[in-house]
C-alpha cells in the first residue's frame, strides 16, 4: 500500500486513526482547495504531532504517516478524519460528484475550492494498490467570465486527472493536479491555484525523511519535487509561443539546527514552444542559465527564489516569508517580489482557531540598484502573455506591481464544521512612480488591472459542513468587493459561491 499504520482510537481522532483510515483511502494525495484541512493538519506539526514539511500541495499521505511524532497527541476534530473516511477501501473509491455556482467576481483565488465559473461540474472517481494510483476527474465550466484577453475558457476539462506510481520512496505521476508552493494562505509569488492546473509530467519524494549520515543529518527531512508541464494553444502567437513548456523545481529542508524552520527553493523556466527551438541544447542551457544575448538564442523566462516558514520557539506564533526573481545576476535572483506573513493559533475544548496577516508586493527591486520598478513581474519579453496560463497568473492571484494586505481567520469545531474570513485590500497594478524613467512611465498587462490601476477592496465568510452519514459535503461563501479605478469606473457589489459535493 501507499501508506501504513496501527491504529488508536478515542474521543478525538488521533494521529493514528487518522493514518490507518489512510492506508484505506484510494487515492494517495491531497489536494490545495481545503482551508480548514490544511489547518489541521498545520495543527498536527506546531503542536508537536508530525514531524514533516508541508509547505507543498498536493501533499502526499505517505509522506505525512510515516514522519508522525510518537506521542498521544489527537487532532482537535473529526474534520480530517471525515474527509479521508469518504473512500474507505483500496482499489477503487466511490464515485464523487460536485456542482458549484458563483458569481462574476474572480478578482482573488486563494487556498481554497471556488468554482471557476458561474456554474461547475465535476465527476470523478480514483483507484489505488500498493504501487500505482489514478483518478479520473471529468469538469464542466458553464458561463466563464472572459479573461483579459477576451477568451472565454468553458467546456469539458481533466483537471484534478492523474496516473501514478510509486518508485520506491518516489512517486511518478502524469496528469492535470493543482499544485501549491509556498506558506502563504492567500497566495503564493510562485505557484498557486489560481490559474487553472497545468498538464505535467513530475516526480516527487514521498518521505522526507532526513539523511542517514552524521555530516547530512543536521539538514533534516527533506524533500524535492519537479514537473514539466505544456502551457496551452490558446496563447497569442503575434506576442507569444503557444504549446510552450514549463518546468519547474522545489527542494525543501527542516534544519535540525533551527527547531521549528522550515525552508524551501524554487525555480520555473518558461521554454520552447511553436516557432522556437525546442532542442537539448535549449534545455540544458535554461538549466544552466547560459543566456544568450539575442531572443532566438535565448532559453527562455526563468523565476527562482526562496520561501520559509519559523514557528517561533515553544509559542503558538509563525512567521513565513517568500522572495522570487524575475531576472539573475551572477546565478541570484534579482527583480524581486516580495510576501510576508504572520500567523497564530490556538486550541481551545470544542475548537481550534488560527488567524494570519499576509502582504504580498509584486513590484520589482533589484539589489543591484536598477532603477525599473515597473512592467516587469510576471511579464516576458519573450513570451508575450508573461507567466500566465489560460488568462491568469501561476503565481499570486493579484498579478504584476500590485500591493496586497490580507488578513483572515480560520476556526474549526470538534464537530469538523470550519468557519473562515478574509479580508484584502490594496492596488492593482499600481501606477508608475513619481519622475519614472521614460519605459516605465505607463501601465502594463494585468490579467486583473489591465492598463490601469485600481484600489481593491474585498471581505468573504466562508464555512465547511461535513455530512459523512450522507456522503456531502457543503462550502459557502458570501462577501463583498470593490473595485475602484483611479480615475475611472467603480464596480462594487456582492460576491457568493456555493459548492456541494456528494459521493455515491
Amino acid at each position: 500500500m501507499f501508506l501504513n499504520l496501527p491504529i488508536s482510537l478515542g474521543k478525538k481522532v488521533t494521529i493514528s486513526t487518522l493514518f490507518l483510515i489512510s492506508t484505506l483511502f484510494s487515492e494517495p494525495f491531497l489536494a490545495p482547495n481545503d482551508p480548514f484541512i490544511r489547518h489541521e493538519i498545520r495543527m498536527l506539526g506546531d503542536e508537536g504531532g508530525l514531524k514533516s514539511i508541508q509547505n507543498t500541495w498536493p501533499i502526499d499521505l505517505g509522506g505525512l504517516s510515516a514522519m508522525q511524532n510518537e506521542s498521544d497527541f489527537k487532532l482537535p476534530s473529526s474534520l480530517l478524519y471525515n474527509r479521508i473516511s469518504l473512500e474507505s477501501s483500496s482499489g477503487w473509491s466511490p464515485i464523487s460528484t460536485t456542482v458549484g455556482f458563483a458569481d462574476d467576481r474572480v478578482t482573488a483565488r486563494g487556498f481554497g475550492p471556488k468554482p471557476r465559473s458561474n456554474f461547475a461540474t465535476k465527476a470523478s472517481i480514483s483507484w489505488m494498490n500498493d504501487r500505482f494510483a489514478g483518478k479520473l476527474s471529468m469538469n464542466a465550466f458553464y458561463s466563464m467570465p472572459r479573461d483579459w484577453k477576451g477568451r472565454k475558457d468553458e467546456g469539458f476539462a481533466l483537471d484534478g486527472s492523474y496516473i501514478a506510481a510509486r518508485l520506491g520512496n518516489w512517486s511518478a505521476s502524469f496528469g492535470q493536479q493543482e499544485r501549491w508552493w509556498g506558506p502563504g494562505w492567500d497566495g503564493s509569488l510562485i505557484l498557486s491555484t489560481n490559474a487553472r492546473p497545468i498538464p505535467a509530467i513530475s516526480i516527487d519524494r514521498r518521505v522526507p525523511e532526513p539523511f542517514e549520515t552524521k555530516w547530512l543529518s543536521w539538514i533534516g527531512p527533506w524533500s524535492f519535487h519537479s514537473f514539466i508541464g505544456k502551457m496551452e494553444d490558446e496563447r497569442d502567437s503575434s506576442i507569444d509561443y503557444p504549446n510552450h513548456y514549463l518546468w519547474g523545481m522545489r527542494g525543501e529542508v527542516a534544519p535540525t539546527i533551527v527547531d521549528g524552520l522550515e525552508i524551501g527553493f524554487f525555480r520555473m523556466l518558461q521554454l520552447g514552444g511553436d516557432g522556437r527551438t525546442n532542442s537539448l541544447k535549449m534545455w540544458i542551457d535554461g538549466f544552466l542559465s547560459q543566456d544568450n544575448e539575442t531572443d532566438t538564442e535565448q532559453p527562455g523566462n526563468q523565476l527562482a527564489g526562496i520561501d520559509l516558514r519559523w514557528k517561533l520557539l515553544d509559542a503558538p506564533i509563525a512567521l513565513y516569508g517568500q522572495v522570487a526573481g524575475e531576472d539573475e545576476d551572477n546565478f541570484l535572483p534579482n527583480s524581486l517580489m516580495f510576501q510576508y506573513g504572520l500567523e497564530v493559533w490556538t486550541s481551545l475544548e470544542d475548537f481550534t482557531f488560527r488567524v494570519f496577516a499576509e502582504y504580498a508586493d509584486l513590484t520589482s527591486y533589484w539589489w543591484t540598484g536598477d532603477p525599473r520598478t515597473r512592467n516587469i513581474s510576471y511579464g516576458h519579453h519573450i513570451y508575450g502573455e508573461g507567466y500566465r496560463y489560460r488568462g491568469r497568473p501561476i503565481g499570486h492571484w493579484a498579478d504584476q506591481d500590485s500591493q496586497i494586505l490580507s488578513m483572515g481567520g480560520i476556526l474549526v469545531n470538534d464537530e469538523g464544521t470550519g468557519w473562515g474570513s478574509t479580508i484584502r485590500f490594496g492596488d492593482l497594478n499600481a501606477g508608475p512612480l513619481r519622475n519614472a524613467p521614460p519605459h516605465q512611465g505607463s501601465l502594463g498587462a494585468s490579467s486583473v488591472s489591465d492598463d490601469v490601476t485600481t484600489d481593491y477592496l474585498s471581505f468573504d465568510i466562508f464555512n465547511a459542513r461535513q455530512y459523512p452519514q450522507h456522503g456531502l459535503s457543503v462550502y459557502t461563501s458570501i462577501g463583498w468587493e470593490s473595485l475602484d479605478v483611479v480615475g475611472g469606473s467603480k464596480d462594487n457589489g456582492l460576491s457568493a459561491f456555493l459548492s456541494l459535493t456528494r459521493t455515491f
